[in-house]
C-alpha cells in the first residue's frame, strides 16, 4: 500500500477475544430481556392471519389461483403451511416463473398447485383424506403454524433489526466526520462513482452490494458491511462466506484502493475472526465503534 496511507486496523489474538467476548454476553442479555412476551406478542399478531388463511381457502381444500389471487400476498403465509416450509426462493424454483414479492395474476395457477402438493400432511392430515378437518385437528394446525411463523418472523425481524441498527450507527460516525451522505444508487463500478468524503447506503460495489460504502478522503473505499449472528456457524457464514468473499471480489476489481471492515454483534467464534482478518477484513464491533472513528479520521 502506498506510503502515508493510514494502515487498516489488525488486532492481536487477545483483542479479538475481549471483542467476542463482550458481544456474546451483550447478546445473551438482549436475548434474556426479549423473553417470552415478545414471542407472546408475535403469536397473537400471527393467529388471526393463519386463521385467515384457512378461511380463504376453506381449510386448504380449495388452494386454487383464484384463491390464491384474491390476496397476492397470501402465497407467503401458505409457504409455511408446506411441510417443511418452503424459502422463496425454493418456490420460484419450483413453480419455474420469475421472482416475485407478490404474485403475479399470471403465475397463480402453478404456485396454488404447487404448494397444494407440498403441503404439510402432519399438521393438515384432511386434506390427504379430502374431508373437513374436525374442530380439534384445525386448532391444533393453527396453533402449531402460527408457532413455526413466529419463531421464523422473529428471527428475520431480529436479524433486519440489527443490520439497520448497525449501519445507522455507521452513518452517524461518518456524518459526524465531516462526510456526507450520497443517495445514488448506481453500481460503483469505478472509484470516483463516490466522490471524496462521502458515503452511501445499501449500493452495489463492483459486483457485489455493500451495506455501507465510504469513500475515505486519502481516496481509497472502504467497504463497510453489517452483520449479526446467533450462534458459531451463523458467524462462519455471515463473516468468513459472504463478507470474506466479498472482499475478495472487491480485492479483484480494486486492488489494494480497496478496505473491507465488517461491524459485529452476537455470537462468533474465535478462529472465525482470525480468519476473516488473515483475509483482508477489518473486525469491528457494534458495542465499541470509537476505532472506527478514529481509523475514518486519520485517512485524510
Amino acid at each position: 500500500m502506498a506510503i502515508g496511507f493510514t494502515q487498516p486496523l489488525r488486532w492481536t489474538r487477545e483483542e479479538l477475544l475481549s471483542g467476542r467476548n463482550k458481544a456474546e454476553a451483550l447478546f445473551v442479555e438482549e436475548r434474556r430481556e426479549e423473553g417470552p412476551r415478545r414471542f407472546a406478542a408475535v403469536c397473537a399478531d400471527i393467529e388471526p392471519v393463519v386463521r385467515g388463511a384457512l378461511d380463504l381457502t376453506n381449510n386448504l381444500r380449495n388452494l386454487s389461483g383464484e384463491t390464491v389471487k384474491s390476496d397476492p400476498t397470501l402465497f407467503q403465509t401458505l409457504r409455511y403451511f408446506c411441510g417443511p416450509p418452503i424459502s422463496e426462493e425454493d418456490l420460484w424454483t419450483l413453480v419455474g416463473g420469475p421472482k416475485f414479492k407478490k404474485l403475479p395474476d399470471d403465475w397463480a395457477d402453478e404456485t396454488a398447485a404447487v404448494i397444494s402438493l407440498v403441503l404439510d400432511p402432519v399438521r393438515f392430515p384432511w386434506v390427504e383424506l379430502d374431508r373437513d378437518p374436525t374442530e380439534i385437528e384445525r386448532e391444533k394446525a393453527v396453533l402449531s403454524t402460527t408457532v413455526l411463523l413466529a419463531s421464523r418472523l422473529i428471527g428475520t425481524r431480529r436479524r433486519g433489526s440489527a443490520s439497520l441498527r448497525q449501519e445507522a450507527a455507521v452513518g452517524k460516525i461518518l456524518h459526524d466526520a465531516g462526510y456526507d451522505f450520497d443517495a445514488t444508487r448506481a453500481a460503483i463500478t469505478v472509484l470516483d462513482s463516490l466522490p471524496r468524503g462521502h458515503y452511501s447506503k445499501e449500493r452495489k460495489v463492483a459486483e457485489a452490494k455493500c451495506d455501507v460504502p465510504v469513500r475515505l478522503r486519502d481516496g481509497r473505499l472502504l467497504a463497510v458491511e453489517c452483520k449479526v449472528s446467533n450462534g458459531p456457524k451463523n458467524g462462519w457464514k455471515r463473516v468468513v462466506r459472504e463478507v470474506g468473499g466479498k472482499a475478495e471480489i472487491w480485492r479483484q476489481v480494486f486492488g489494494k484502493q480497496v478496505i473491507t471492515a465488517v461491524v459485529l454483534a452476537g455470537v462468533f467464534d474465535l478462529s472465525c475472526l482470525e480468519q476473516a482478518q488473515r483475509g483482508h477484513v477489518m473486525i469491528l464491533w457494534e458495542h465499541d465503534l470509537t476505532p472506527l472513528i478514529e481509523f475514518v479520521n486519520r485517512a485524510e
